[in-house]
């Protein structure tokens, strides 16, 4: 039988905090930048004892906690303890599923059998390695698959863990609220009341099952065999390839300022073309999001006819998709992304022997550029558009704000 584990960091932008700077220890932190429409992302064990959790509207925590510690987010920091705790897990095993930036599935079957350990013994092992290494607590949930792992891990925290198995998963989720039954979601759980389904064991089930099929549709199945404990779903290392490159930023003021949104695109397209080539990532799809409220909101892609990564050509792009979408509406928030991106050295292009491959491929590139550019302008008569690089009064200044904005 397979041991699937399922590790979580606990609370961990805040515990990055922390972990970077010691004196944080003990106090009530919440990570979100300081203005009138800060939504908390993260909040510590600490500030959660006044009620505090993320999601919340920054306004109201400090209502809950006058001496609330506001840090904005450092998401390069994130970025590299995340990889530097894959890299902790995969020491233990290479059979690793990323989950999202704070929590992986790995099967340790392989690693519990050539040690000779109980499982309990390997979960302290990581533990361990991740405190040690990186200073932040991390919680596993133990079990014969991904779905009860997963319930498990989020039954002791922080610094817990948890073993469900084929004995012991009645006892340990039947009786929890079907809100907290994995993949049951904010609209499913009143249609669930709404039938009598108030606890996993309830949707466990088997004459409740044609109740649920109008709910869940094809899924149905896939929840009745969960709430029995059962998951087929295997490790999936496909997961832990990156399949966007996107930035998005919320106005401080709802604004229909075009230039003002214009030169957000700008700054957008810049951090995505680093982004992308930082981890040698191109696409030839982009697409932008225009937010109006929060419930309201548009996207457009375009499919470009070469891959890239280019910030001429993603910002030009943009800005086409921009013209053709919006309305002069207030916008609250708009975004910039490069979707179902590849590795560089998965493009497959011909490239003739006879020529100079460095001095073609810069001409190539730049020639597209300035083709695209050339064909924006038709198509948009009385804009102007050229290359980005042009209307940067200070590049150095927006690689500056950029590398200030991600620390």
């Amino acid at each position: 039988m397979q041991i699937i584990f399922h590790i979580d960091l606990n609370a961990f932008f805040a515990s990055a905090e922390i972990a970077a700077h010691p004196e944080l220890i003990g106090k009530p932190i919440v990570i979100c930048r300081e203005s009138r429409r800060s939504i908390i992302t993260t909040a510590s064990y600490e500030a959660r004892k006044f009620g505090i959790h993320s999601a919340m509207p920054l306004f109201q925590a400090k209502e809950l906690c006058s001496h609330l510690v506001t840090i904005p987010p450092h998401f390069t920091l994130y970025k590299t303890l995340s990889q530097q705790f894959f890299n902790i897990v995969s020491s233990f095993s290479k059979k690793l599923e990323v989950a999202s930036i704070d929590e992986c599935y790995v099967d340790m079957t392989d690693y519990i059998q050539t040690c000779q350990i109980l499982p309990e013994q390997a979960a302290l092992q990581i533990q361990e390695a991740v405190f040690r290494q990186i200073r932040i607590q991390c919680s596993i949930g133990i079990a014969p698959n991904k779905f009860l792992a997963k319930m498990a891990s989020d039954m002791k925290k922080p610094m817990g863990i948890t073993i469900i198995n084929n004995n012991n998963y009645k006892e340990k989720i039947w009786s929890l609220p079907i809100n907290q039954m994995f993949g049951v979601g904010k609209k499913t759980t009143p249609k669930l009341k709404a039938i009598g389904i108030e606890t996993i064991g309830d949707l466990a089930k088997h004459e409740n099952y044609e109740k649920i099929r109008p709910i869940f549709g094809k899924n149905a199945l896939l929840f009745y065999q969960r709430a029995n404990g059962k998951d087929f779903s295997k490790i999936n290392y496909a997961k832990n390839e990156l399949k966007s490159v996107g930035n998005s930023t919320t106005f401080e003021n709802d604004s229909r300022d075009e230039e003002f949104i214009k030169k957000q695109f700008r700054q957008l397209s810049h951090e995505v073309s680093q982004r992308a080539k930082k981890r040698h990532l191109i696409s030839n799809s982009i697409s932008i999001t225009l937010k109006y409220t929060r419930e309201k909101s548009k996207s457009k892609q375009m499919i470009i006819d070469q891959y890239t990564n280019d910030y001429e050509t993603i910002y030009a792009t943009a800005l086409l998709l921009f013209e053709t979408l919006y309305q002069g509406e207030m916008l609250r928030l708009v975004g910039v992304s490069l979707n179902n991106v590849i590795h560089e050295q998965d493009r497959h292009e011909q490239i003739s022997l006879f020529d100079n491959k460095i001095q073609q491929a810069h001409k190539k590139q730049e020639n597209k550029t300035e083709k695209i550019i050339q064909e924006l302008n038709q198509a948009l008569p009385g804009i102007k558009i050229m290359k980005a690089s042009s209307l940067l009064e200070d590049d150095q200044a927006i690689q500056k704000k950029y590398l200030e904005k991600d620390e």
